[in-house]
């Protein structure tokens, strides 16, 4: 028979503040951990979402409960495998250890900083990059085999993508215009790759700004332009080998590889695949 056992309450507190719903399977309450857990991951959803905190009512809301529960035991009850801190704290570090998995080799979150990719993406979007198929992946030095080769085929024209510019070591995201080899010329009229114009057409022209349709790689998609915007002249350049040319969709407002420059392959982190669309009504066109 096991000898009687109870939980501490300090233990519990600092369980609670920290572990969250792991503090449940230290008072031996595996339903309530359940509960717990699913509320929380639904909580941060709605967290990133709308950019909020409720996760932060957890490191409160457990540990008094868990308290209560501590106070109330019963010294009786036959303690199970789970009844120990140590299994908590392993529990939680596997779980954390399995998500930062998931985000550096599979699939991160990530929210839109600027105005440079409107009207497709609007500052405040958030939307999920696949980062399997990239090269640029390690979690605490450790890379999985063959991570650390670039599937090029994943480099698609006219796909969006996340990557770090020349120089930079902020994530921007744009769109891939021109793969290596190629010859890119921006016009008044439209992009040129190869000597071939990139059929556009226009989809609206109102408040000074002209939607238009444009198409490359067989991908479809929305650009802006700006009647404001200062015309400029004929640019042309030549894609070196294993570098990759980005644009903003938002023509006349983006940082881009018109100014930085080309992007080596290595250096592109993952592609756009889900976008959760926080959609401004006012800059929305079908």
């Amino acid at each position: 028979m096991s000898s009687p056992w109870k939980p501490r309450l300090w233990l519990t507190v600092l369980l609670g503040i920290v572990l969250q719903p792991f503090v449940f399977l230290y008072v031996n309450r595996p339903r309530l951990f359940w509960g717990y857990l699913l509320v929380s991951l639904v909580t941060a959803g709605i967290d990133w979402y709308y950019e909020l905190a409720l996760t932060l009512l957890f490191s409160l809301i457990c540990p008094l409960h868990a308290v209560m529960i501590a106070r109330r035991y019963d010294p009786q009850t036959p303690r199970r495998w789970f009844n120990r801190a140590s299994v908590a704290v392993g529990l939680y570090l596997a779980v954390m250890v399995s998500i930062l998995g998931a985000r550096t080799f599979l699939y991160e979150p990530y929210q839109v900083p600027s105005a440079s990719m409107r009207p497709t993406l609007m500052e405040g979007n958030l939307f999920v990059a696949q980062k399997r198929g990239f090269a640029h992946r390690s979690l605490f030095g450790f890379t999985l085999p063959g991570s650390d080769q670039l599937d090029t085929a994943r480099l698609q024209r006219g796909q969006i993508y996340v990557f770090y510019p020349p120089g930079h070591d902020a994530l921007y995201v744009k769109r891939l215009m021109a793969l290596p080899g190629d010859v890119i010329a921006l016009t008044p009229d439209g992009v040129v790759i190869n000597g071939e114009r990139l059929p556009r057409e226009l989809l609206s022209d109102s408040e000074g700004i002209r939607i238009y349709r444009e198409r490359n790689g067989g991908q479809s998609y929305r650009i802006q332009q700006l009647d404001a915007a200062a015309p400029q002249p004929i640019q042309t350049f030549k894609v070196p080998q294993g570098h990759y040319f980005f644009l903003g969709d938002n023509r006349d407002n983006s940082n881009d590889s018109r100014y930085w420059g080309s992007v080596l392959a290595e250096r592109v982190v993952g592609e756009m695949v889900w976008l959760v669309n926080k959609t401004d009504p006012a800059a929305s066109t079908p």
